[in-house]
């Protein structure tokens, strides 16, 4: 069944009103996707703001853990950047409320044992809160903390944070602002003995149900993200094991990973739960070992060998000596049902900045728009948005080498792209449309350059092979 086929049966549900409830798309949007490279960068223009309803900003906030405050880890990108001051003008079209995350998974877990084992570090970080809420114009935050009683933490940490919640929830109903938790959904007992799962929700608006671990790739055993049934740490496990503990499901959040989990694989052994020999190379647009945009990965996946597990409920892939988990239109879809089934607050794109939002693959946005077409406002989408697409993604049949990366090219083919990728060691050569060793070939950067002062791109005539330079 194609992406088509998977919104049109949505879309249905929708129109007929089968789904009466209303739902919260909340899109977590990565700051630090700014250092990703070429068109791995994704920038505010790049937002399609009809598709959330809460927009959570990460990366580059945490806690000190000697005075409680919390601050700012990455001053570059947040205030030399400017990151920060055009938060008040994301609150358009479906977009209610914007909130930022403090922690993540660079964050160290002992800034927040130590912060939360004192009433005047606690007060310290209260206030720190709110004097950076009223300065940025945000409406709430998500506390991601990783992990209580875990990677530095104490067992004190477990009831602390019960009571970080409840004087934190006091000060933001008072202040009408949105307090979630992130938490690792997982089931598993060292996981659940870092969480008070019935204080927890008492004293948030929402949780975060996270499924997807950064530290999977390091466990030497291939994993799925976020399998639907089957598999130990399933999301149906997470969902019935918190909505039965916590008693007010309409505040569960179900994170949707977003991003490609790579692995190596140890002799080839492809089935999951096998040995294999730790994180997927680092790959040239985000530089991390084990992880993978979506963006990145959708126009090589012709390249792989993909299956779908019928059971997990979730796709993989293989190439070479390396493995994938992610998700497609299938897998979010089957989420949706269940989300919609017990009931839920909404789910957590994670993250927006890793989609297809350029529209490589297909319509921008993708993931996400499968997700917001599931539960979003039925109205919102009705109104196409304006787009360069037909002029700009295929202005004409034939091959075209891709702007960013010589190794890469498409065909356009009555308006439709196509997409292929060079072996290492080639690239595209357009003259005699193959390819061809790299060093016989001409590569130069075919960028549209943009700097400070020039006119502003929005997201209906940007190039898609801009570049900023600063």
């Amino acid at each position: 069944m194609t992406y088509f086929q998977y919104v049109f049966i949505i879309m249905t549900f929708l129109i007929c009103g089968c789904i009466a409830k209303e739902y919260n798309v909340f899109c977590q949007y990565d700051l630090g996707s700014y250092y990703y490279k070429g068109r791995g960068q994704f920038f505010e223009w790049h937002l399609d703001s009809r598709l959330c309803t809460h927009l959570v900003l990460g990366s580059g906030v945490g806690v000190d853990g000697k005075t409680g405050k919390m601050r700012i880890t990455d001053k570059i990108l947040l205030l030399e950047k400017d990151k920060l001051s055009s938060v008040k003008t994301m609150k358009w079209d479906s977009i209610r409320k914007v909130m930022f995350t403090i922690g993540g998974w660079e964050e160290d877990s002992s800034s927040f044992s130590r912060m939360v084992s004192s009433p005047k570090k606690r007060d310290n970080f209260y206030s720190s809160i709110l004097e950076f809420m009223f300065k940025w114009g945000f409406d709430g935050v998500q506390i991601d903390w990783r992990y209580p009683t875990l990677l530095g933490g104490h067992p004190e940490d477990r009831q602390n944070f019960v009571i970080l919640l409840e004087e934190l929830g006091l000060i933001f109903r008072k202040n009408q602002l949105i307090l979630m938790v992130a938490v690792l959904g997982r089931t598993n007992k060292r996981i659940l003995e870092s969480y008070n799962i019935p204080e927890i929700v008492k004293n948030s608006d929402f949780v975060h149900l996270m499924l997807h671990d950064e530290q999977d790739p390091y466990r030497l055993r291939l994993a799925y993200n976020a399998p639907l049934v089957g598999y130990e740490d399933s999301v149906t496990d997470s969902i019935m094991h918190w909505k039965r503990n916590g008693g007010a499901p309409e505040k569960l959040i179900l994170g949707i990973p977003l991003f490609v989990r790579s692995f190596t694989m140890d002799r080839n052994q492809s089935t999951v739960g096998s040995a294999c020999k730790g994180p997927g190379r680092p790959t040239k647009l985000s530089h991390r070992p084990g992880f993978m945009t979506y963006n990145e990965w959708c126009v090589q996946q012709s390249k792989w060998s993909r299956k779908f597990d019928q059971l997990a409920k979730v796709p993989y892939a293989t190439r070479g000596d390396q493995w994938v988990s992610y998700e497609n239109p299938r897998s979010i879809w089957a989420k949706m049902h269940l989300l919609q089934k017990h009931k839920l607050g909404g789910a957590m794109a994670w993250t927006i900045d890793v989609d297809d939002f350029r529209g490589r693959c297909g319509e921008q946005h993708g993931l996400l728009r499968v997700i917001f077409s599931a539960l979003g406002d039925k109205n919102a989408l009705t109104t196409e948005k304006p787009t360069t697409e037909a002029s700009g993604l295929c202005p004409h049949d034939g091959f075209s080498r891709d702007g960013w990366d010589c190794r890469l090219y498409h065909e356009c083919r009555d308006g439709e792209r196509i997409y292929y990728e060079c072996l290492e060691g080639q690239y595209f050569d357009e003259s005699q449309v193959m390819c061809r060793p790299a060093a016989e070939v001409k590569c130069d950067e075919n960028f549209v350059i943009w700097r400070p002062g020039m006119p502003v791109y929005n997201s209906d005539n940007m190039p898609l092979n801009l570049k900023i330079v600063e």
